[in-house]
């Protein structure tokens, strides 16, 4: 088909086992760690949920899981993401959200300059935990208009086009538990059709409710032990596991021609679906057989080529015997004794993610051919005896070991995958060659740039800094590569930082008298104000180019960069192309550093279900509370002087938005304007309807659409009040009894 192929430009991804980077996921494959825990008592009460005999009506057999820690922070401000509507927001979502900024900046792409470009987001999803809790019996009264927004699945790749301005198409992928690879091979599609020149691709997965792996549990799904054991005799079942992952998927020529970094290329993508086979929910040899064929003839390449392959390794005893003779057939066939290709599963180290496993093992294999390594299969000590290992030409990595060129081609893995239901997708991937690195103008003074959107936000980038230089002293990175990725592949945020330096260690020195709030010559810091962090398409402005040239020569070159780095924290319109005319290579830094709270909304009643804990306390009554608050409200208005109602008003408008924003009083200006202070238009409607259903009066909602201030909106209650002439207190009593005869 001689189809080009795409470069993997960029990785974002949080695993169990405390894994935040395709560098800390690497750590642990290489490393050979097994990230599998009991369940957190978080998720839900283990011992209330277990029972070792798997027919136990209620309960599950299994105790283990992989799991992501503070899965219910998020930094919301970073978004401009009001603290209600964060709170009703799918981890999902929050999660992706984070990890996608995460993988463009490891891919050295600035967000804001892809705003209004065709990018497309292709994400596989299916768990809908969080959005049970949120429509649950128990949570009814709760229910507000950011609970259906920010829950349906299709939402989860929309929100990202939403927050980066992305017009490209933008997909949720549900296949089951192949739901990732195959957002993979839709991305590489719409990239291949011309349908976008830019793609994102994952998959996510939460788990808070015991009830599936109650489910699974019936089938016999789960391990007991609760580890996967792929490919050994004793494989028994998956474990299941959190995860999410993201790519960033460019076509081949336009990667090298932007000097983007590339860990592997995909060459190739296919599906397949079962159709009528032996069973519905089994997986079908053939069909895999034939997917597999599909994928190599599109890469134009002989199967006998793939050196490893990065498996679905469901750990059971049958799908495992079905995978492997259907690679051995395909992959397998025509080779030389000792030339065995090998196959394994990152499920052995970190469990099932479901929506999330196929990201989870093209991101491994992508750091297998960048890194040249294949990681080993964990828990494998006797080879399942009903494959025939040598007919196959198939083996299982017991150790880490290296992944070779073939000749003077870079190695060729592929990844496997199949969902419940009968989907098959297979992908091809190959490595890159290295490029040489530049390194002509190391010993030059520098410009490093730093900045963050919170005070706190730049202290914590400071010190991740500080922490990358003295855990990686690698000098194949460059100071001046770090500079020119600081200045043109990153971000520039409000609260910044500046220093002219000439060497990591002048560098990483500057970086700790910062945080001592010393001063340093050729050091700058400040803020900038810009209009909104996350500013949409064409927001960016006039840059001004430096109206000098940029010398060679130390001391005159020095004084030049003193001058950037000051204007740099007093002004937001530098050309950064000026300071690097001939370009340079990017490097991956430390991501940015997130300022996280807990955003989590669910009842006591629900929790107290959800973890199988007992509860008996009556719930409090959501209807007494809202008759108090009404008759509270009228009933001060009637009896405060003249000159005290508008302010009364005033009070109690503001009430209603720190609960809505879940913010402090002092947050909450009674001047400005509503938007700013992070009311949107569901919020509006939602605030009015409040304060019209409690005052018994009318305003239109196009007046609270307009966005007014809180004192604007209590003056405008106040005229509606006097309308209705309510002062009588005679009328009050009225109204409670209006309001008794109405909850009988």
């Amino acid at each position: 088909m001689n189809q080009e192929p795409i470069a993997i430009v960029g990785i974002g991804c949080r695993f169990p086992g405390g894994v935040q980077s395709p560098g800390s996921f690497w750590n642990l494959l290489q490393n050979g760690r097994d990230a599998i825990t009991e369940i957190p008592g978080d998720r839900w009460n283990v011992n209330k949920f277990y029972h070792p005999d798997p027919v136990e009506p209620g309960k599950t057999y299994s105790r283990c899981g992989g799991f992501l820690d503070q899965i219910d922070q998020f930094d919301a401000k970073f978004f401009g993401i009001s603290g209600a509507e964060a709170a009703r927001i799918d981890p999902q979502q929050r999660l992706l959200l984070e990890t996608t900024w995460e993988a463009l900046e490891d891919a050295g792409l600035v967000p804001e300059h892809l705003a209004g470009s065709d990018t497309g987001v292709f994400i596989g999803v299916l768990n809908r935990d969080y959005n049970y809790i949120q429509l649950g019996e128990r949570d009814r009264d709760a229910i507000n208009a950011h609970t259906i927004v920010s829950s349906n699945l299709n939402l989860v790749p929309n929100r990202i086009s939403y927050c980066f301005d992305f017009t490209g198409p933008s997909l949720p992928i549900d296949a089951g538990c192949a739901s990732s690879l195959v957002a993979v091979h839709f991305a590489c599609s719409s990239l291949w059709n011309g349908e976008c020149s830019l793609a994102l691709a994952g998959g996510v997965n939460v788990i808070f409710k015991p009830e599936v792996s109650i489910a699974m549990s019936k089938a016999f799904l789960l391990s007991a032990d609760g580890r996967c054991k792929t490919f050994d005799a004793a494989a028994d079942g998956f474990v299941r596991a959190e995860g999410v992952g993201v790519v960033v998927l460019k076509p081949l020529s336009h990667a090298l021609a932007d000097g983007d970094p590339i860990y592997a290329t995909i060459r190739s993508s296919a599906v397949n679906q079962n159709g009528r086979g032996s069973s519905f929910t089994a997986p079908d040899g053939l069909a895999q057989q034939a997917v597999m064929q599909k994928a190599c003839r599109q890469a134009e390449i002989l199967p006998q080529q793939v050196q490893y392959v990065e498996t679905q390794g469901s750990s059971s005893p049958m799908g495992d015997e079905i995978e492997a003779k259907a690679i051995g057939a395909v992959i397998g066939s025509d080779r030389a004794l000792g030339n065995e290709c090998a196959i394994g599963s990152v499920k052995t180290n970190i469990g099932h993610m479901e929506a999330a496993a196929g990201i989870g093992g093209l991101i491994k294999a992508a750091l297998a051919v960048s890194h040249r390594q294949i990681p080993a299969n964990l828990h494998f000590q006797t080879p399942n005896p009903k494959i025939p290992w040598e007919e196959l030409r198939l083996r299982v990595p017991e150790s880490l070991e290296p992944l070779t060129n073939k000749g003077n081609q870079p190695p060729i893995v592929s990844v496997n995958g199949f969902g419940l239901g009968g989907m098959n997708v297979h992908v091809i991937l190959q490595g890159v060659e290295s490029l040489p690195i530049d390194t002509a103008i190391a010993n030059q003074p520098q410009l490093f740039l730093m900045s963050a959107r919170s005070p706190e936000a730049l202290k914590a980038f400071a010190k991740a800094y500080i922490e990358f230089f003295t855990a990686q002293d690698n000098p194949t990175i460059s100071l001046a590569d770090i500079c020119y990725t600081t200045s043109l592949r990153r971000s520039h945020h409000s609260y910044r930082l500046a220093m002219v330096v000439d060497s990591k260690k002048q560098l990483a020195e500057h970086l700790v008298a910062f945080l001592a709030q010393e001063n340093r010559p050729y050091m700058f810091s400040g803020y900038v104000e810009q209009q909104g962090e996350q500013r949409g398409r064409g927001a960016e402005g006039q840059r001004r180019s430096p109206q000098f040239k940029i010398l060679n020569y130390a001391t005159e070159r020095a004084q030049i960069l003193n001058s950037l780095a000051e204007q740099y924290t007093l002004e937001d319109s530098i050309d950064w192309n000026a300071l690097y005319p001939h370009g340079g290579s990017f490097v991956r830094l430390p991501s940015y550093p997130w300022q996280r709270q807990r955003y989590w909304h669910e009842s006591e009643a629900s929790r107290q279900d959800r973890l199988g804990e007992s509860n008996t306390a009556q719930a409090s009554s959501v209807v007494d509370s809202k008759i108090a608050e009404q008759i509270d409200i009228i009933k001060q208005w009637s009896v405060a002087i003249n000159s005290q109602r508008t302010d009364l008003l005033s009070t109690y408008i503001q009430a209603q938005i720190v609960q809505a924003l879940e913010c402090e009083p002092v947050q909450v200006d009674v001047q400005k304007p509503l938007n700013s202070m992070g009311i949107d238009s569901l919020m509006a409607v939602s605030l009015r309807n409040h304060i019209v259903t409690n005052l018994k009066i009318e305003l239109p909602i196009e007046q609270f659409i307009a966005s007014p201030s809180i004192a604007e909106l209590a003056q405008a209650c106040h005229e509606q009040l006097i309308l209705k002439n309510l002062i009588p207190t005679i009328q009050i009593a009225n109204f409670v009894e209006e309001i008794e005869e109405l909850t009988l």
